[in-house]
């Protein structure tokens, strides 16, 4: 997969390292909101320990897969380990991972997260050489499980004056900046657009992928066009990378995915939204 550079998580990802080494549970799990960057968090987390495991690290991404019987299947598909007939699938995985010593990534564990539960814990149990880091938007809650939250990235305060050169070490501007200057080659912050770009760290929360889609428009829209059309709605965040899954390439495709997830509440959410026309 490839990677665009981490921005704004430098401390996060020297504390997480360190404490995937020297988790006694020997299980880590990233949660967080939909788009704050547990999935770009621990790829760079897992691309860095690499010779740290002599088995080196293996990563298992989960959104594509519906069905939570396959868990086993798809952890072995990314060692290339195949089906022995007459035993069970997860019998012939543990034998292998029994002999190794390496960093199993569990990427988008949400919607299958009693499976990967499961298998986590069995992992866990029969190989001592493996240790786990998991994304997830809600944890696996197994014994000494370490529950790493990502939150998004820290805003600058609006103040009546900007400092460039304080903004320019804000991990929020740092990130919407870069990624600007992916699409449309020169752009910097300047005292023109200073302001603008901190309108939309603060309307966007500092949500990383909230924030890439936004970059993204400014090869077709000034920085405080984009700024004025979020405070009118979000239709504006589209054209995320086609290389990007289908849930990254909107924020209404992210927020779908969170939707889809709240099976038991749905209804209930539905009942409590407030229409739009209706009187209060």
């Amino acid at each position: 997969m490839r990677r665009s550079r981490l921005i704004g998580r430098e401390h996060d990802g020297a504390a997480l390292r360190q404490a995937v080494l020297e988790s006694e549970g020997h299980l880590v799990t990233l949660t967080g909101a939909g788009g704050c960057g547990k999935t770009r968090l621990a790829l760079q987390v897992a691309a860095d320990l690499v010779d740290a495991y002599p088995d080196g690290v293996g990563l298992v991404e989960l959104a594509p897969l519906a069905d939570p019987t396959l868990v086993p299947e798809a952890v072995a598909a990314a060692f290339g380990m195949h089906h022995q007939p007459g035993r069970p699938f997860v019998d012939t995985l543990m034998a292998r991972l029994k002999q190794r010593q390496l960093l199993l990534v569990l990427d988008n564990c949400e919607h299958l997260v009693e499976a990967c539960a499961r298998l986590a814990d069995t992992v866990l149990s029969a190989c001592g050489g493996v240790r786990l880091l998991t994304t997830s938007r809600e944890a696996l809650r197994l014994h000494r499980e370490i529950v790493w939250r990502v939150p998004s990235l820290a805003v600058p305060d609006l103040g009546p004056t900007l400092n460039l050169g304080e903004l320019s070490r804000s991990p929020a501007v740092r990130l919407f900046v870069e990624r600007a200057r992916a699409v449309e080659r020169g752009f910097e912050l300047t005292s023109e657009n200073a302001r603008a770009v901190v309108q939309i760290c603060a309307r966007l929360d500092g949500l990383p992928l909230a924030l890439e889609l936004a970059a993204a428009r400014v090869r077709v829209l000034s920085v405080g066009q984009i700024a004025q059309r979020l405070d009118q709605n979000f239709g504006l965040l589209t054209g995320g990378s086609r290389s990007a899954p289908s849930r990254q390439q909107t924020l209404k495709a992210a927020l779908d995915w969170s939707y889809l997830l709240l099976r038991p509440e749905q209804a209930a959410l539905r009942r409590l939204a407030v229409r739009r026309g209706l009187g209060s």
